[in-house]
């Protein structure tokens, strides 16, 4: 196949970009200088590779983080919600008969009830943060293009995922990364914030496996709950962590670090994914922790 990934520069678009080419794929990326949010800077660099004939997009390109989208909420949805509207009108003229695969987000459920936890993909949505909000409106988005113009669009709704080469901005990059500083500096004591909260957590090289395969057998206008299926205390992942490093040292949580709005526990129900697509997370949490602490490692005693 014939792909383009937006975002391809960011931690999931650089391990989609090889993953496709390991598959054999033909990957084209949208330059990271294009303005998203400039619907002819847009439609410019879709058009230039018209052709390329290009059988499937990944749009990944976003504002991504949970915590900074509250400062920056106009900014978010101009990204998040107009971006995705320009990309999706950009398709449709230059690769109408290409499938969209547009990434959501777990967030978009927001608090839910654990009776209905795991949660399947037509659980109501309740966004908590404008990040969450942003994605939930840019799927009614993509949703409103299939159901109008019956553009192929589908809806990956990945879970928190994890890997090398992540951003410390996240939860289990941000503790691996202060177990190697802490080992580098002698120090016994790390400061974290909430680490009673639950995810359900995926590596990112079995997440970028299910795009593809949404892009080889999803059903344009369905939703895919990318995840698997087991919910993780943030304080046991930090534990594994820690033994994981051969280390000494103990987690301190600090309040002045824990979000006023959080969901406390999430698990997501992948039975669609696993039914249609055949997918199933292959690699194990431990793995993904090890692999984590070792890129940090290199890159820490690198610099």
């Amino acid at each position: 196949m014939k792909a383009l990934i937006t975002g391809a520069s960011g931690f999931v678009g650089g391990h989609l970009a090889k993953h496709l080419l390991s598959r054999g794929d033909e990957v084209f990326t949208l330059d990271p200088a294009v303005d998203i949010t400039e619907q002819s800077a847009v439609f410019e660099a879709v058009a230039g590779l018209a052709s390329q004939r290009v059988d499937v997009i990944y749009h990944l390109a976003a504002l991504a983080h949970v915590g900074d989208s509250f400062g920056s909420a106009v900014n978010v949805f101009r990204v998040n919600v107009m971006g995705t509207l320009h990309l999706l009108e950009s398709v449709r003229k230059v690769f109408p008969e290409a499938k969209v695969i547009f990434v959501s987000s777990s967030e978009v459920y927001g608090r839910v009830d654990p009776q209905y936890l795991p949660v399947a993909e037509d659980a109501p949505l309740a966004p908590l943060s404008p990040y969450a909000a942003s994605k939930a409106a840019a799927e009614h988005v993509a949703l409103q293009a299939f159901r109008a113009y019956g553009q192929r669009v589908i809806i990956a709704r990945p879970f928190n995922h994890i890997g090398p080469g992540q951003s410390e901005s996240y939860v289990v990059s941000a503790l691996a990364k202060r177990v190697v500083m802490a080992k580098l500096d002698g120090s016994h004591s790390i400061v974290a914030g909430n680490l009673q909260s639950k995810r359900d957590f995926t590596d990112v090289r079995d997440v970028v496996n299910a795009y593809r395969k949404m892009a080889e057998f999803g059903e344009p206008g369905a939703l895919y709950n990318v995840c698997s299926g087991r919910s993780e205390m943030i304080a046991d992942l930090a534990d594994k962590i820690i033994s994981l490093a051969h280390a000494d040292i103990t987690f301190v949580s600090d309040p002045g670090l824990v979000r006023d709005v959080e969901v406390s526990d999430i698990v997501g129900d992948s039975s669609r994914c696993q039914s249609e697509l055949n997918w199933r997370p292959r690699i194990p949490i431990e793995e993904s922790l090890k692999d984590v602490l070792e890129w940090w490692s290199a890159h820490l005693v690198a610099d």
